[in-house]
């Protein structure tokens, strides 16, 4: 990444980005694909959303990160398209002990209220993660995971006509 998208993003992006009003979410955007963020179509970020480093993030389309999640970007994360990171969420890749390992989430995911995502974790297509829940590691596609650490509690099953 070069260093003038690192030195935008710490010294000009992330300040107009706090500041900017609730719906600006395609000036949000301007500034983070300035500062090297990768992401589809519709892609909304609220402006509490702390991201240290938005260069390692790629984000599919009509994904949502909500209010206050935290994300500390060290190494490479992932999010599929048609996802919601809920507010209060932290998706961490590094630990004290400076280690970082990358964080992939695949579509249409749901990381539901204060939820961690552990450096090296992996949610599959489809998981929702229950409030308050505490992801170490991999997640089988379309279950429906809660508690610390997080634990596949049944199948997210979806019916009706789309």
């Amino acid at each position: 990444m070069s260093m003038v998208r690192r030195l935008f993003w710490r010294h000009i992006g992330r300040t107009l980005f706090r500041l900017s009003p609730h719906p600006a979410y395609g000036f949000r955007r301007l500034l983070l694909r300035m500062a090297g963020m990768q992401f589809g179509t519709n892609v909304r970020v609220r402006r509490s959303a702390q991201i240290n480093r938005p260069w390692n993030m790629r984000v599919g389309s009509l994904t949502m990160i909500g209010d206050d999640v935290l994300v500390r970007a060290e190494s490479p994360i992932v999010i599929g398209s048609r996802c919601v990171i809920s507010q209060f969420c932290m998706l961490l890749t590094a630990t004290h002990d400076r280690s970082s390992s990358p964080l992939a989430i695949g579509d249409d995911c749901w990381v539901a209220t204060d939820s961690l995502l552990l450096p090296g974790s992996v949610l599959e297509d489809g998981v929702v993660v229950g409030a308050r829940a505490m992801v170490d590691g991999r997640l089988s596609a379309w279950q429906i995971a809660t508690g610390e650490p997080a634990v596949e509690r049944g199948s997210r099953v979806l019916t009706g006509d789309a």
